[in-house]
């Protein structure tokens, strides 16, 4: 295999993306604001080529939105609820008891501040960010939900939300990681989930921090253990993988290859100018160091606000990456010198 690193710039393709409509912008004050501006993750089911169905979130609100993509299209579906209002009695497991989070105030239930989604058969997942809140410091009991929903072979809700707090707890309790759970993520490198994928029986967060020397975080656990019925501690395993990606560098998102590795997008585990948004291959199967791919190229003009926060694969060696901050996410498909899938 040819020898790439983070120094190679991967351009977009000059053909773009349409958005057939708007994506859902639920946290938005003004009614009349058309658009989401916050697209955080996407996973899609794994098909080599054709018609895609996924799922979307972004980090306000309480909602999911399922899409389509075919060619250069994506084609906003309806949405669904991932939590109300008020927390829910049938949550799995507990939620922590202690928080360092800069504001000291009460915790309070509010958006899901979902941040990634991966796609396993037979559900989609949809992780909050597990944090205290980046701008407000403070905590939001509804951040600390993983959720899954039962689809049909089509990807289409089959069944009700199922929700849990064990992620929380096996994070609070990781090597390495653990000690930084519910502290400011730019106060102190405090802990925050921002990718999700599910590989087999595992579950895997990535961590966007803490980030410490030149290495970003996994955590990984056992997915039935997560969802396992009842309120009782957690009875699964979990282990810490480091990832060599660079200083300052984080992970921003996740998504699961048919293979069992990992695409993984990062970027600055804060808000460091220097950090280039990157994408690597690892497998958590056999370890090592992952294998840089290349870096995305600066966005230029009005889009250069724009922070890569979603990317999922769209062909062999195509991926779509989706950047918060532009308006549905301003997708941008991006060609990888690697094979992805085995389909064309």
């Amino acid at each position: 295999m040819p020898a790439f690193s983070a120094e190679t710039i991967l351009a977009p393709e000059d053909k773009p993306f349409r958005v057939e409509g708007e994506l859902e912008a639920p946290g938005k004050d003004d009614p009349e604001a058309a658009g989401a501006y916050d697209i955080s993750g996407i996973a899609c089911l794994l098909r080599g080529s054709g018609k895609r169905r996924c799922l979307v979130v972004n980090d306000e609100g309480r909602k999911a939105q399922f899409v389509t993509i075919d060619d250069r299209s994506i084609e906003p579906k309806a949405t669904l609820d991932l939590i109300g209002k008020e927390p829910d009695a049938a949550t799995r497991g507990r939620l922590p008891t202690e928080s360092h989070c800069p504001d000291g105030s009460k915790p309070k239930f509010k958006e899901f501040d979902g941040e990634g989604v991966a796609y396993a058969a037979p559900y989609f997942y949809v992780v909050g960010s597990h944090g205290c809140g980046r701008k407000s410091g403070k905590l939001k009991t509804s951040s600390l939900i993983l959720a899954r929903i039962p689809v049909d072979g089509d990807g289409k809700q089959a069944e009700a939300v199922e929700t849990t707090y064990r992620l929380g707890e096996v994070l609070a309790g990781a090597k390495t990681v653990g000690p930084s759970f519910l502290h400011g993520l730019n106060e102190a490198n405090g802990l925050n989930v921002e990718g999700v994928a599910v590989v087999g029986d595992r579950l895997y967060a990535g961590l966007r921090a803490p980030s410490i020397g030149t290495q970003a975080f996994l955590v990984e656990a056992e997915v039935e253990a997560l969802f396992a019925k009842g309120h009782e501690a957690y009875r699964g395993t979990s282990r810490t993988i480091p990832l060599k990606v660079g200083e300052g560098a984080g992970i921003r998102d996740l998504s699961a290859l048919e293979d069992g590795r990992l695409l993984v997008l990062t970027g600055p585990a804060q808000e460091q100018p220097g950090v280039t948004y990157t994408l690597f291959l690892f497998d958590p199967a056999k370890g090592g160091d992952p294998q840089p791919l290349g870096s995305l190229a600066k966005l230029e003009g009005s889009d250069s606000a724009g922070k890569a926060e979603a990317v999922t694969v769209i062909g062999r060696d195509r991926v779509l990456v989706f950047f918060d901050s532009l308006k549905n996410g301003a997708p941008r498909a991006y060609k990888v010198p690697a094979a992805l899938t085995s389909g064309r």
